[in-house]
C-alpha cells in the first residue's frame, strides 16, 4: 500500500453514502479510502501501521465538533492525531504527513469544504512524495 490513506468516519458522511467527490479521490491508484465506525477509534498505532505499510500520508475525516454520534469521538481523534504526530517526529518522519479534517458544522456544504481540504492535503502530500518542497 504505497500512497495516501484516508480514513473517514461513517457518521461524517450523510446516510453512510460516500460523496462522489470523496469516492473520486479513492479511485486514484495512490489513495486508499477506508470507512471507520468513528474517527475517535483511529488509534495512533493504527495510523503508524499505515506508514509501516508504505503510506506516505494519512488523513482522518471526522464528524463536526458537537455532532459526534459516539459522544466525543471527534475530540478524541484530534488528540490521537497529535499523539501520532509526536510519534512520527520521534521516528524522523514529517509529522505533517498525518492530518485530521473536522468539518466546521453539519451539512452538505461543510462536508464539501472538508473534502476540498482533504483534496488540498492529498495534493500537497503528493508533491512532497514527488520530491517537490512545499
Amino acid at each position: 500500500m504505497n500512497g495516501i490513506r484516508i480514513y473517514y468516519c461513517r457518521n461524517a458522511v450523510e446516510g453512510n453514502v460516500v460523496p462522489a467527490e470523496l469516492a473520486e479521490l479513492g479511485m486514484r491508484d495512490d489513495i486508499t479510502l477506508e470507512a471507520v465506525p468513528c474517527g475517535g477509534r483511529v488509534d495512533p498505532r493504527y495510523l503508524l501501521k499505515a506508514f509501516e505499510g508504505g503510506a506516505y500520508a494519512v488523513c482522518v475525516l471526522t464528524c463536526p465538533i458537537g455532532n459526534c454520534k459516539l459522544m466525543e469521538g471527534n475530540i478524541r481523534a484530534t488528540r490521537r492525531i497529535e499523539l501520532a504526530r509526536e510519534y512520527l517526529a520521534e521516528a524522523g518522519i514529517n509529522p505533517n504527513a498525518v492530518e485530521i479534517i473536522v468539518p466546521s458544522e453539519s451539512g452538505a456544504d461543510a462536508l464539501m469544504t472538508a473534502i476540498e481540504n482533504i483534496r488540498q492535503f492529498v495534493n500537497k502530500s503528493s508533491r512532497v512524495a514527488d520530491g517537490v518542497k512545499v
